[in-house]
């Protein structure tokens, strides 16, 4: 072997492997969906609801044509796949039915895990040994929907168009801006959504350790004789670990909320609230309940919510420490467009989060 090539060899083997993918122009393989605030393609909605005509006809077989080719059309359109699956239970072809919804899980643990437990249709697998798989898949793609999120952005994201509330008048208005939690992975650029709360999450704070979310829904809003009078009704925290993607009891919060604070203080997150029922200063307890705590002096990296929605967080927020993938994050606003999130990082095009319906790094406005 000349030298010349044993130096070669021995560059080579010590060269640092290539540095990870990082907010790449197209997604890398992985768990997640490349858009999850993209309207499905209007030909697999077209094929879907086909397939529903079908259905409701007792058309399995011809149903589940048009489901299969409204997946074809658009495969992130998963709403077929629980379609078919729905089909096989009513022919009582069991087995069948277990498959589609394993593959279902596999593919997207939130939100289809809660679609495959409350759908009346699949009602009949409950008390059936096939549920014993589904409960095992159900496992499993929770383990695998919340790993590798250490390095992840976790934002409030707004799906589509919000139920707006009127400007002006007195009143009860049921709220719903269409937004959710979710996670961006940067070293793939996929997007997982962490939370199926009807739309109705307004904001929401990672625990410092990184392992939990806390977040905040709400169900109306209250509007008095001013405009200046307003509440939010129906207010709870949710808690969500990431890594099992395991929810715990939501904390309700009786009567009216005017203000309400989420903060990092120490290893834990505190709520400060701000309502005609219940006010001061607590912390989330076992079994959904609220825990007094003495007056404390403002956390770190909070976010304030009102009826108007969350506040907008003023700094820029480091995502991923990853060598070769260290990317931050940072809110950004222009006239007339929604809230969106810029994720950046050295040398590679800045990945620009909600430029359609809305982001937030801890929450969004109330439109």
């Amino acid at each position: 072997m000349t030298a010349s090539l044993l130096i070669a060899l021995l560059v080579a083997k010590a060269a640092p492997a290539p540095a990870a993918a990082c907010l790449p122009a197209a997604p890398e393989p992985g768990l997640g969906v490349v858009d999850p605030f993209r309207l499905p393609a209007p030909k697999a909605t077209e094929l879907n609801s086909a397939g529903k005509d079908f259905y409701r006809d007792g058309k399995w077989e011809e149903a589940r044509v048009e489901y299969r080719a409204a997946e074809a059309a658009d495969p992130a359109f998963l709403a077929p796949r629980l379609n078919v699956a729905c089909s096989f239970v009513r022919q009582e072809r069991f087995a069948e039915a277990t498959t589609e919804v394993e593959a279902l899980l596999a593919k997207a643990y939130v939100p289809w895990a809660r679609e495959v437990l409350e759908a009346a249709d699949l009602g009949a697998l409950k008390p059936r040994p096939e549920m014993a798989r589904i409960r095992r898949a159900l496992t499993a793609a929770a383990a695998a929907w919340g790993a590798d999120l250490d390095d992840a952005l976790i934002f409030v994201g707004r799906m589509r168009a919000p139920l707006r509330i009127p400007n002006a008048g007195a009143g009860f208005f049921i709220l719903n801006p269409h937004q959710e939690v979710f996670a961006f992975l940067p070293a793939t650029g996929l997007f997982r959504q962490l939370t199926n709360e009807d739309g109705r999450v307004l904001a929401m704070l990672r625990t410092p350790d990184r392992r939990r979310i806390i977040y905040v829904t709400a169900e109306k809003l209250i509007r008095g004789a001013h405009d200046d009078d307003l509440a939010l009704r129906g207010v709870a925290l949710g808690e969500l670990t990431l890594a099992t993607m395991t929810l715990e009891p939501p904390a309700r919060i009786e009567g009216d909320v005017r203000r309400l604070e989420l903060a990092a203080v120490g290893a834990m997150i505190t709520v400060k609230v701000d309502g005609d029922r219940v006010s001061g200063t607590f912390r989330r307890g076992d079994r959904g309940a609220l825990e007094s705590l003495p007056p404390r002096a403002r956390g770190r990296g909070g976010v304030v919510v009102t009826a108007r929605g969350a506040e907008a967080v003023a700094d820029a927020a480091p995502v991923s420490n990853r060598p070769g993938c260290r990317t931050t994050a940072r809110e950004a606003t222009a006239a007339g467009k929604p809230r969106i999130i810029a994720v950046s990082a050295a040398g590679r095009p800045t990945r620009r989060i909600g430029e359609q319906f809305g982001a937030g790094l801890a929450g969004l406005p109330i439109p």
